[in-house]
């Protein structure tokens, strides 16, 4: 699904926001475009993902945290990228993103809901969408659905597979899916071009 209300086509096809996050880059392990450039375009991603709903003041934006969003990121990729490929994350990886979603509770306040009780990181900020995906992260780690994440076959996205048959194995149908589809069908033309 790709977001219409922000200035780019940021792309969340991954079922799970954490995923999201981490796929703002054009492919996985290696990339050569990042859709996360600035501080705008962080808190643009964040209200376009729905981890943010208000505005974010001029001045909540510095430069030191958008470097810390993007070392987040990473983070996470090093924990999630092993996981999708049925490896074990790095303790040190984990115990870093472990360790932030620590911080993130100590800071938040806590406000009842209808569920129970539910951190609050009150104004809206580059260090309180961290503090948010930190503690999805975690959540998901400690979630049976941590077994379901996989890697798009592709471009290496990750995703929480969902389906029935749990056989994802591609970001999207539409374009890793119909490329690997092509590129089966040329090998199969040049092989039968071969052997004529």
């Amino acid at each position: 699904m790709v977001s219409s209300t922000s200035r780019r086509p940021f792309e969340f096809v991954a079922n799970h926001i954490v995923l999201d996050f981490i796929n703002t880059v054009n492919a996985r392990p290696v990339f050569t475009r990042d859709d996360l450039t600035s501080a705008d375009d962080v808190v643009e991603w964040a209200q376009a993902s729905g981890v943010l709903h208000q505005r974010v003041a001029p001045s909540a934006m510095v430069a030191s945290q958008f470097e810390a969003t993007v070392d987040l990121r990473e983070r996470l990729y090093r924990v999630f990228g092993p996981i999708s490929q049925g490896r074990e994350p790095p303790t040190a990886a984990v115990g870093a993103v472990v360790r932030k979603a620590a911080d993130a509770m100590r800071s938040a306040d806590w406000n009842r809901r209808p569920s129970g009780f539910a951190p609050d990181w009150g104004e809206a900020s580059i260090a309180s969408i961290c503090d948010r995906l930190a503690d999805e992260a975690v959540q998901l780690l400690r979630s049976p659905a941590v077994h379901r994440i996989g890697s798009c076959d592709g471009c290496g996205w990750l995703f929480l597979d969902v389906s029935r048959a749990h056989a994802r194995r591609w970001c999207s149908m539409n374009v890793c899916g119909v490329r690997s589809k092509m590129r089966r069908y040329h090998q199969r033309q040049t092989i039968a071009m071969d052997t004529t």
